[in-house]
């Protein structure tokens, strides 16, 4: 299968202003995947195969969840190329 590049932006709807560490749990969860990651300042992107990619967006949206966030918003973005995509090949 193609490996893809996905940006991923987690938005958690909390009541209060922080988010409990939910965020850094979150990018935990990334780094035990075992995929290529780099954390940016308004997303995480991802490289892998796109079974892998989207397992680890669902098991991060549902440990928000679990973590205490009421709702969940998740921009996802997905650079597909029957190819495949690196992130070497967007520097």
């Amino acid at each position: 299968m193609s490996t893809v590049l996905a940006g991923i932006q987690l938005l958690p709807n909390l009541k209060e202003d922080h988010t409990g560490g939910m965020i850094d749990h979150s990018l935990q969860l990334v780094e035990k995947s075992g995929l290529r990651y780099e954390v940016g300042p308004l997303e995480t992107v991802v490289e892998g195969d796109l079974d892998s990619v989207m397992s680890l967006i669902q098991s991060i949206q549902e440990d928000a969840i679990q973590t205490g966030a009421d709702e969940l918003l998740s921009h996802v973005k997905i650079h597909y190329r029957k190819d495949g995509v690196s992130f070497e090949d967007k520097k």
